[in-house]
């Protein structure tokens, strides 16, 4: 059977759930962005990395409201590499606009060398919603042409940083001369570089020029399988081998030893969802996002995934800060691709 990595969301923020109204259902899963507790997030990137994960990953926000605590991507995946051993530390996603990319490669270059060669770089051209940290802080916005241009020239010049003595780089955005980066990498030829690219016109067609690896976020499966259909179109028109993409998406996970249990927190859940609609109604939009259930369940589910070629998964837990569901899956479900 093909072999398929998992890998481990970390809450980087409060990981208390509040449900949504049924209007979001991604809200299902979602959590509440308070205090962060580094307890918490510490005690489940070292389970994940007992338990044989193969990643753990923190997004990269700089927090859009005062009251929105945050801890910030760099330091963070920094102090937990220094806390684990094997598992792999990654950003999902990082956002170009905040680190300059001749800094971003040095960083990159010094984390690999020191976690012996465990970054995974994950890269994209900043959520909408990133235009409300950059304003405050003076961090100039773009419109999503010109991200996706800074998007691309950033990875240009971090592989010509990573694999080149020196390096001169004329580009729309930025101007490099003579520029440099040592230590090199641990990794090579680089780290490898995931790309969470949605625009069908442009994001996608820089995931078929620049990415290891394609990463989609919470959506039904249908819209995954289009996705890949427009990129492998892309791949097509650029003259890139469509299998050279590794496939990944975030998934959030609920699982629960019987289904009686699992039916039973959904409840707890839909109790407390300000939205409307019955629990059967909540339960479809749910389940058309998530992967739930028993773990045989959660395993048919998780096979429609594979199916399509998608072989990486970064996990969010949705029984977080509790450790159960991540050890059941681990026990249970990954076995089945990786024996």
């Amino acid at each position: 059977m093909k072999e398929v990595k998992f890998g481990v969301q970390l809450p980087i923020w409060d990981p208390t759930y509040i449900p949504k109204p049924r209007q979001n259902p991604h809200g299902t899963l979602y959590y509440k962005i308070a205090k962060p507790n580094p307890k918490i997030t510490l005690k489940i990137a070292q389970e994940a990395d007992k338990q044989g994960y193969d990643s753990i990953w923190v997004i990269d926000h700089l927090s859009k409201l005062p009251d929105n605590h945050m801890f910030e991507c760099w330091t963070t995946m920094t102090w937990l590499a220094a806390q684990t051993s094997k598992i792999r530390v990654g950003s999902l996603v990082m956002c170009p606009l905040y680190r300059h990319p001749t800094i971003l490669a040095k960083m990159c270059s010094t984390f690999d060398v020191l976690s012996n060669g465990r970054l995974e770089l994950g890269l994209g051209a900043c959520a909408v919603g990133s235009k409300m940290e950059t304003a405050p802080r003076g961090i100039k916005w773009y419109g999503p042409k010109n991200r996706i241009e800074i998007l691309e020239e950033t990875i240009q010049i971090l592989k010509e940083l990573w694999t080149k003595e020196e390096t001169n780089y004329s580009g729309k955005h930025f101007q490099l001369d003579k520029a440099s980066c040592t230590p090199k990498p641990v990794q090579s030829p680089h780290p490898p570089i995931t790309i969470a690219g949605w625009g069908e016109k442009l994001g996608l067609r820089a995931v078929a020029r620049y990415a290891d690896r394609s990463n989609f976020g919470f959506v039904p499966l249908e819209m995954i399988e289009h996705k890949l259909g427009v990129l492998k179109n892309h791949c097509d028109s650029v003259g890139r081998d469509y299998d050279s993409i590794t496939k990944s998406a975030e998934i959030g996970v609920i699982i629960h030893p019987t289904y009686e249990e699992y039916v039973e927190e959904m409840k707890k859940r839909f109790d407390y969802n300000v939205g409307e609609g019955s629990f059967e109604e909540w339960m479809v939009d749910a389940e058309r996002c998530f992967i739930t259930g028993t773990p045989d369940m959660c395993l048919e589910q998780l096979e429609e995934y594979v199916d399509l070629g998608l072989s990486y998964f970064m996990i969010r837990f949705g029984d977080f800060p509790d450790l159960d569901g991540m050890r059941l899956f681990q026990k249970e479900v990954a076995p089945t691709y990786n024996r």
